[in-house]
């Protein structure tokens, strides 16, 4: 028999493989697959994760109170037409504006209400942040500057062991994760904080659809990195794998026992990783837009009347008391949460907010100093100034400033 050379096409390796009959392909491609996304099967049922309740997927309840605080719940204003032009550009679903102990407006797109359960995205990222500032108050974490390892002695590399706890909280643990977290933030919009796609094969999508245990012995930091400003979710996942080892629970009973219950918050859903795996810390918390009124009230007052949540000078630390008004200019992050300020001439409201901030532009705005907050849902991220102007000037007519103030610091 002669001997084939390169000449005979049965002796070139992709003739070869086109020869392979086509039902072993796709089987062979399949295997290949499976073996680097063995959650690709359940990832396609999924899809991305939903706007609002119901979704696909498996969630746990955040147990809160059988009967939300009725007292405010009558809006008595409604939207003015630069809030309504402003909501309807940027594909709003829900607009409610809190002021002085009343619910001032209360605005929905056709087809929501008052009982859509909204999809927080990344906002749930914000209480996760006031969670670890509680655990700190409680003496549960010593120091905030703390390593990691102390509390979670088996997770990732010696040197991502010894990132501080805070480095973590802020966003600036310098971890090797995804190359596609946010490097700034603009001082007139924020950045997209969530991919509108997912990578099927990418660190996100794995540790989306199997919780960080699957990533926790890998995951590493790069020095030269730590201390910059890069918006990864697995920071928050590493917090919340924290706050469920120091109080050996679930987090979501931790959240429902810390803030959303004491804030007369009804039950919510927080999707889990899978079936008998932890909640996704940084993302994906069904609720309604009262509800998140009602969370961000109970944080702007610090708790109950003599009941403080957390301790001034943390209460103090979330809302950025420390952060310089060129800091918030330019947009900062702090504990889990981003600050900026409101100083256009012309405007009415002026002076630092804080806001939690989801994919969709999930927004709640808090002032503490105006007792005001404005929760607003939607389909894309909208204007971040703008929007909270339009806010107040739909409900500030008649209000003067001064009882505004005398609220927010009776309250406090």
């Amino acid at each position: 028999m002669p001997e084939k050379t390169d000449s005979d096409p049965n002796s070139r390796p992709f003739v070869r493989w086109m020869l392979i009959p086509a039902p072993l392909a796709v089987v062979a491609i399949a295997l290949l697959v499976y073996m680097m996304a063995p959650y690709l099967p359940r990832l396609i049922y999924e899809g991305y994760p939903a706007q609002h309740w119901p979704a696909s997927g498996s969630y746990a309840t955040v147990r809160g109170t059988a009967e939300p605080k009725p007292h405010w719940i009558a809006a008595s204003k409604a939207l003015n037409a630069r809030a309504q032009d402003l909501f309807e550009q940027n594909g709003g679903t829900a607009l409610l504006v809190w002021q002085g102990g009343l619910l001032q407006a209360e605005h929905y797109a056709p087809g929501f209400d008052t009982k859509t359960q909204f999809n927080s995205f990344s906002m749930v990222k914000s209480l996760v942040g006031a969670l670890v500032l509680r655990a700190h108050a409680e003496g549960r974490i010593a120091e905030l500057s703390d390593p990691i390892g102390n509390y979670l002695p088996n997770i990732g590399n010696a040197r991502f062991r010894s990132v501080p706890v805070e480095q973590f909280l802020t966003m600036r643990s310098g971890v090797v994760f995804d190359r596609n977290g946010s490097k700034a933030l603009s001082s007139n919009e924020p950045k997209h904080v969530d991919s509108r796609s997912l990578n099927p094969f990418g660190p996100n999508a794995r540790l989306h659809m199997q919780g960080l245990d699957a990533l926790a012995t890998s995951l590493r930091t790069d020095a030269s990195r730590a201390g910059q400003y890069d918006y990864q979710n697995v920071n928050t996942a590493v917090l919340g794998r924290l706050l469920s080892a120091i109080y050996d629970r679930p987090l979501e009973d931790i959240l429902a026992d810390q803030i959303w219950r004491p804030s007369g918050a009804a039950n919510a859903h927080w999707r889990l990783a899978g079936e008998g795996k932890p909640v996704s810390a940084y993302c994906c918390l069904f609720a309604t837009a009262r509800d998140w009124i009602r969370v961000a009230i109970f944080l702007s007052h610090n708790g109950k009347p003599n009941e403080p949540f957390l301790p001034p000078d943390l209460w103090q630390q979330y809302f950025g008391h420390a952060v310089t008004q060129a800091q918030r200019r330019l947009g900062h992050y702090g504990t889990q949460i981003f600050h900026n300020v409101l100083d256009r001439q012309g405007e009415p409201l002026q002076g630092p907010f804080t806001y939690m901030l989801g994919r969709g532009g999930q927004t709640t705005y808090m002032m503490p100093q105006h007792d005001l907050v404005v929760v607003r849902f939607g389909e894309r991220i909208p204007l971040l100034h703008s929007t909270l102007y339009a806010a107040w000037d739909s409900v500030s007519t008649g209000m003067s400033q001064s009882s505004s103030q005398r609220s927010a610091s009776s309250s406090e």
